[in-house]
This record gives C-alpha cells, structure tokens and sequence, in this order.
C-alpha cells in the first residue's frame, strides 16, 4: 500500500478540532435587558432588582418559545438586603436516559449587606447555591445546597488630627478587601461535581489590622500598597455530601470575619 494513503487517515484525524468536555461552571453571557442567559440562548434568568419588593424572585424564560417561569427565592430584601443573580451556573451530571431539555444545573444567588458608621462603611455578600431543574413539565427551585462568603469591602477611619495626617501620609482610613471565586474542581463521580473555592484577602496600608488601633502608626511610603494577607487568601475542594445534601471543604476555612464583616 502506498504509504502516503496509509497516513492519510491519521493527518485528517489530526485535522479535526479536539472535542472539548462540557464546562462545569458555565459563564452566562448577555441577554435581553438585564437577563444572562446560556451561550445558546436556549435559557436565560434574572432576579429583577426591585428596590421596593421585599421578596425577590427567579425569573427563568426560553427566548426560541417564548415561555417563562417566576420563582420564589428563599431570599428577601428584608432590612436592606440586596439580591443579585451570580452570572454562571453550574452543569449537574444528568443520569443515562433523562431527555435533552431536562436538564439540571445549580445557580446561585448573591446576598449583600452594607453598614455605615462614623467615618466608614462597608458591604459585604454571600453567594448561596441552589438545585435548579429545568425540565419544561417541571421547572423547579430545590434546596440550597452551598453558600459562602464572596466578597467584601470595608473601610474604617484612622485618622483623629493633624498629626494622624501626617504619621499616615494622609492614608485616612484603613481599608479591608475580600474576594472569592468557584470553579471547576477535581474530575470526580458523584451525584454533583466537585467545585474549588479560592479567596483573597487584602490590607491597606498593609501594616493594618483590623482589630488592632492602627491610628498613630507612622508610615513609610513603602506601607502604601494593597497587600495580600497569606492566610485568609486560601483555596479549598467542595464536595457534595448526600448525607448532609449540602457542599462541604476539604478542610476548614480560617476565620477571616476582620475582612467579612461588615
């Protein structure tokens, strides 16, 4: 056989586009108005920003057909909470058999708080995740099955007259930063996948502890930076727990409530 048709199959199988796996978490990305919707469109979700409501809902629509569902949340806007949509949701492994458009996912919603004080403020949020069956005969919220802290900013006056002024370079007010983020985790069975939570935490200026009296520290230039603090910035494995029904990390999480606490 002449060589050359002998490496023909093998240079159009090199051809072909590598067939990537399904994303676990799956970025959403604009749809009409305020909604974030699947790449396809095939499904898209809001949680209206109703400043007046004191209850919120899930608002799911399929723009091809043009049918939509409200969802109660499980969350309010009660005492100044705000609600907003987490704009991913995450693909849970449907059993052999189920049908196309059945699919199951888990989205999350955002909850925040603010605080004023004298001289400062801050907000903080939690990211709580929830079952979401999308089967057109049934489409349902179920149970929460995660939440966390997801981030926070926070700013706390440290100057108290001149000389604070000048001690601090007229760095007036302490700030604490946090941050988190999901994404896929270990390729794992299970009834739903395996997730990575990873944190930053971070100090301005980056001598400042929150639970110390940082007013009269004299700083140099050099202290006038957004520093990482090592420990509240940490990453850990969520598994999912049939006993419990809820995620759980691989190891505890430090205490970080300086940075999270409004």
């Amino acid at each position: 056989m002449d060589a050359r048709l002998m490496l023909l199959p093998l240079l159009i199988a090199a051809a072909q586009p590598a067939v990537a796996p399904d994303p676990v978490v799956i970025a959403l990305v604009a749809g009409e108005g305020d909604r974030k919707c699947l790449p396809d469109k095939s499904l898209c979700l809001d949680v209206p920003g109703n400043a007046e409501a004191s209850d919120g809902g899930l608002v799911l629509t399929a723009p091809a057909t043009g049918e939509a569902d409200d969802l109660a949340l499980p969350y309010g806007r009660d005492d100044g909470q705000s609600l907003s949509l987490w704009p991913h949701l995450i693909a849970v492994p449907s059993p052999e058999g189920t049908a196309a458009d059945s699919r199951q996912y888990l989205m999350g919603v955002i909850v925040g708080t603010s605080t004023m004080y004298s001289g400062g403020g801050g907000n903080g949020s939690r990211l709580h995740l929830l079952r979401l069956d999308t089967a057109p005969s049934n489409t349902r919220l179920g149970d929460e099955v995660f939440d966390v802290v997801w981030d926070s900013s926070l700013m706390i006056r440290a100057c108290f007259s001149e000389k604070d002024m000048k001690d601090r370079r007229e760095a007036c007010h302490d700030e604490y930063g946090f941050t988190g983020a999901l994404a896929a985790g270990p390729a794992e069975t299970g009834e739903l996948p395996a997730l990575t939570y990873r944190s930053v935490a971070t100090t301005y200026p980056r001598l400042s502890r929150r639970s110390e009296d940082n007013s009269g520290v004299r700083l140099s230039a050099a202290d006038l930076v957004h520093a990482k603090d090592p420990e509240c910035s940490y990453e850990r494995t969520l598994r999912y727990n049939p006993a419990t029904s809820r995620y759980e990390m691989d190891r505890p999480a430090p205490d970080c409530s300086d940075y999270t606490t409004p």
